[in-house]
């Protein structure tokens, strides 16, 4: 896992490292550093380019006595988007909200997919985050118990569908699948990561079109990445070393969007802590790995932005 590269430490600036994941079995084979220029108003994010295609045969139901009978349904097309989801790209937010609420409460027996996903966008994006949250673990049982989703199918759909305004959407997804995935395993941890580095990309792109989600983002969102950092920092199944890593990737990339909302205070703490607790771990080995010398780069940077220099 560890690569022993270094770059030089007086070019500063905000970094992530990268991993380089085996799709097989999800173990770590790799680290470089990756460049996050500062978002502004000019800023450009490449979209993800995560194809779409689903095979029309995997689609479809056969009929025992032969024939296609239907076509199974994509979780793209579960979750297309609706009349609420076209108000929030409009940003008219609180009249979304309205209209998600009484739906909801017309009859229960007839809430949707689609209706879930919007009152949680709703929610996040008005203030109510203890509603949404109720509203996420709805959609946990949705799709474990009635569509028998995989973690990794969740991940992926999230994939396809960050950029332009379904950013928070996605978000969502990213937080359902890492808790799909769990914390009992290598597999999981790995799992949790991707999808801790898809909620940064998501708030990097989201920021990128509108700097007036910084304040939602810096109450309700970035709180999502501390939460997967937690359950990589409870698992019990994996070595101490390997958890110590996970813990600082996701660190970094709690890092990255606490200075994406100029939480500057948050950022000097979380880098501070994954670099006290890699030198706990690893002692003087710590300065082999590149995520440790990512959070070194960074939390410089990070003092540079806050104590700007008198000369």
């Amino acid at each position: 896992m560890a690569n022993e590269n270094q770059q030089d430490p007086t070019n500063l600036h905000i970094t992530i490292p990268s991993i380089v994941i085996n799709r097989i079995d999800k173990r770590s084979t790799g680290m470089h550093i990756q460049t996050a220029e500062r978002v502004t108003h000019t800023h450009t994010v490449e979209q993800p380019s995560v194809s779409q295609a689903t095979s029309s045969l995997q689609d479809m139901q056969i009929n025992p006595q032969g024939g296609v009978t239907s076509r199974k349904p994509t979780m793209k097309d579960i979750f297309a988007p609706s009349d609420v989801s076209h108000l929030l790209q409009e940003r008219k937010h609180h009249e979304a909200y309205v209209k998600s609420c009484r739906r909801l409460k017309v009859d229960p027996a007839f809430i949707g997919s689609r209706d879930l996903v919007d009152h949680y966008l709703c929610c996040m994006l008005v203030g109510e985050a203890e509603e949404a949250n109720r509203t996420k673990d709805q959609m946990n049982v949705l799709l474990k118990e009635k569509a028998k989703t995989m973690p990794n199918e969740i991940q992926t759909f999230a994939d396809t569908i960050r950029g332009e305004w379904r950013n928070m959407e996605a978000i969502l997804f990213y937080q359902i699948g890492a808790e799909f995935y769990g914390n009992q395993s290598e597999v999981g941890l790995s799992g949790i990561l991707d999808c801790a580095n898809g909620i940064n990309h998501s708030i990097e792109v989201m920021l990128t079109r509108d700097e007036d989600m910084i304040p939602i983002v810096r109450s309700n969102v970035i709180s999502l990445l501390h939460d997967m950092r937690e359950m990589i920092r409870r698992s019990d199944n994996v070595s101490e070393e390997d958890r110590c890593l996970k813990d600082a990737l996701c660190s970094v990339q709690i890092g990255h969007c606490e200075y994406l909302v100029d939480d500057m205070k948050a950022c000097e703490k979380t880098y501070t802590a994954a670099i006290v607790e890699m030198e706990r771990v690893f002692k003087e080995r710590a300065v082999k790995y590149v995520v440790y010398s990512c959070c070194l780069n960074n939390l410089g940077y990070t003092y540079e932005l806050t104590f700007p220099k008198s000369y």
